[in-house]
């Protein structure tokens, strides 16, 4: 009713029991929604005096249009959803969902009706962590509003004149090798995914050739047949781990492309009864929901993706961010964290 105009700004609520007598609801669940009202600005509650609808210079409204399929728990758009609504929770945000799909449906003037009539400041283009569907992205360009990518990949940033948030995986994944380094592993396999939908010729935001130099100079073995690119399918990776684990010389580490890859490596190396981390040892990056949970718990990087929604928030808040250019190329770094577990072993080097 307050979006759609029926409640005016500066109108007086009913009192609590005629609203919730009108809206057919409980005392304490009319309470909880005026809670959440509030705290996303929409209303203000003067002592003695009753409940307002403010103004709407008082309230900041985000769009955030979301992939489709974010179901999937191996999604960062899940995350990034929530750190979203966290923060938006604690201060006068309101975020505006809508799926990419059903964005792209609508007109061009049924998207800026949207824009008019719910004030719009600023969009939330969630991609998935993909490459960015052309016409979408002239889509929300037309909206002419300062637009955030909260968790994008290097191609996201060329010609989307969009402020893109990148985990610097480059960086991340170098620091997973020192750290192994430095846990006294110099063989580690590394078990990549091959995914079409992100960038391609890359391993992480990293050529092979840079990723054979840095093993090189940081005293690793840079042997080709210890860096594996390969397809999500099961088979293939149970290849290469049996593959490793019966050579003359098996890596004492591997690290996967992220933790579903690296719990899917334990749960094979336990069936081929290999003891980790004593025989080998496993770390895995993302720190997904349960990799804590697995014997043994794994040592991951966390990207912090609602630390992520964060920062997306509040460079929109900030009022000195443009409307996009297609002609500029903004882009952020943001940090990760190293996490132990007990997933990897020291060893002593010979």
């Amino acid at each position: 009713m307050i979006m759609d105009g029926i409640l005016q700004p500066g109108a007086r609520l009913p009192r609590e029991v005629e609203l919730a007598r009108k809206l057919d609801v409980g005392h304490v669940t009319l309470r909880s929604a005026l809670a959440r009202l509030e705290s996303e600005g929409l209303v203000e509650r003067i002592r003695s005096k009753g409940t307002f609808i403010t103004e709407p210079s008082h309230r900041v409204t985000f769009l955030m249009i979301l992939p489709d399929g974010m179901e999937n728990l191996d999604t960062p758009s899940r995350y990034i959803l929530a750190g979203v609504e966290s923060y938006a929770e604690q201060h006068a945000i309101s975020i505006e969902r809508c799926p990419a799909s059903l964005f792209l449906s609508f007109s061009s003037k049924r998207r800026q009706e949207i824009k008019n009539r719910l004030q719009l400041r600023g969009v939330i283009f969630e991609t998935g962590h993909c490459n960015m569907n052309h016409e979408l992205v002239q889509a929300i360009r037309e909206l002419e509003l300062p637009v955030v990518i909260p968790h994008g990949i290097s191609s996201n940033v060329d010609g989307s004149g969009f402020l893109v948030l990148r985990t610097d995986e480059r960086t991340a994944f170098f620091d997973a090798y020192r750290y192994l380094a430095s846990c006294g592993h110099t063989r580690i396999g590394g078990l990549f995914l091959d995914i079409p939908e992100e960038d391609t010729g890359l391993i992480r935001e990293i050529s092979r050739q840079d990723l054979r130099d840095f093993l090189r100079h940081s005293g690793l073995d840079p042997a080709d047949s210890l860096i594996a690119v390969v397809p999500n399918e099961d088979a293939r990776i149970q290849e290469i781990i049996r593959i490793w684990a019966g050579s003359a010389e098996p890596p004492s580490a591997i690290l996967c492309h992220s933790d579903r890859i690296a719990i899917r490596v334990c749960f094979m190396l336990q069936k081929m009864n290999i003891r980790i981390p004593e025989e080998i040892s496993v770390m895995g990056y993302s720190n997904y929901p349960g990799s804590q949970l697995i014997v043994p718990p794994l040592t991951t990087i966390d990207p912090l993706l609602k630390n992520c929604a964060r920062i997306a928030l509040e460079k929109l808040l900030n009022p000195d961010f443009y409307p996009p250019s297609p002609n500029t190329k903004l882009e952020i770094f943001t940090p990760c964290k190293l996490i132990e577990r007990e997933s990897v072993m020291k060893i002593s080097r010979q």
